[in-house]
């Protein structure tokens, strides 16, 4: 029962990881470089918290954050272009 309890607390602790990274790439105020490198240091922090799920992190909260990188900064830049 502690053994779940803890990976619960492990979860929620990573999921206001993420969700902080998403609200700082959705405030559009970042470069794509620091756009990725807040995405590889939140891949980081998982990675510490849960290493045994790496692949679900990937898919799931990875593709999140590339997802929001594409809408939020990289078309950004691109409607500067112009």
């Amino acid at each position: 029962m502690s053994e779940f309890l803890e990976y619960d607390e492990r979860i929620k602790k990573l999921k206001k990881i993420v969700d902080k990274a998403c609200d700082k790439i959705k405030s559009s105020k970042m470069t794509l470089g620091q756009a990725k490198t807040e995405a590889a240091l939140v891949r980081l922090k998982a990675e510490a918290l849960i290493p045994e799920q790496m692949e679900k992190f990937d898919l799931i909260y990875g593709n999140r954050l590339k997802r929001l990188i594409q809408q939020y900064i990289e078309k950004k830049d691109k409607a500067d272009e112009k």
